[in-house]
């Protein structure tokens, strides 16, 4: 599961105009950004080693950057909040959302930015399947394998 992937989810939620994911140089209002967690989390792993793991997590921050109305802004991260808390087994680019959880029990507000646009944060651990995200890495190897064998026999050829 890649922020990449949290970010077409978020964006198909369609309650933003504009959603993006890492840093976006000039922000645009009524948006919201995906960026990885800064904060430390615990690691945990299955008994018996991370490759009998079915699931993994990963640790997210949605910035809700949305307008001068503070309480629009409020109703915008209430409804995100909603939203994503009320996830559960969404498919998004061939991986599977199992859920997610907030790690606070509402949005955060971080006040205004330098345009006196209101900002408010909802920190979340993206539950997702881990088979799938294995199966891809599986295809991608083979792909890669097969990639160079045939590179391999181009190469003898020529010798």
């Amino acid at each position: 599961m890649t922020l990449s992937d949290i970010r077409d989810y978020t964006a198909s939620l369609s309650l933003a105009e504009h959603v993006y994911a890492g840093k976006l140089d000039a922000k645009q209002d009524m948006s919201i950004g995906v960026y990885n967690s800064k904060h430390s989390h615990a690691y945990r792993t299955a008994l018996g080693g991370p490759s009998l793991a079915s699931y993994g997590t990963k640790y997210v921050t949605f910035l809700v950057h949305w307008s001068k109305s503070q309480k629009d802004t409020e109703k915008a991260a209430a409804d995100l909040f909603d939203a994503l808390r009320g996830t559960r087994e969404a498919a998004v680019n061939g991986q599977q959302i199992k859920f997610i959880q907030p790690l606070v029990g509402e949005p955060v507000d971080i006040g205004t930015d330098e345009a006196n646009i209101f900002e408010m944060v909802i920190e979340a651990a993206v539950i997702y399947d881990r088979r799938r995200d294995e199966e891809k890495d599986r295809r991608i190897s083979v792909s890669r394998r097969q990639e160079l064998e045939t590179k391999e026999v181009m190469v003898g050829d020529q010798i």
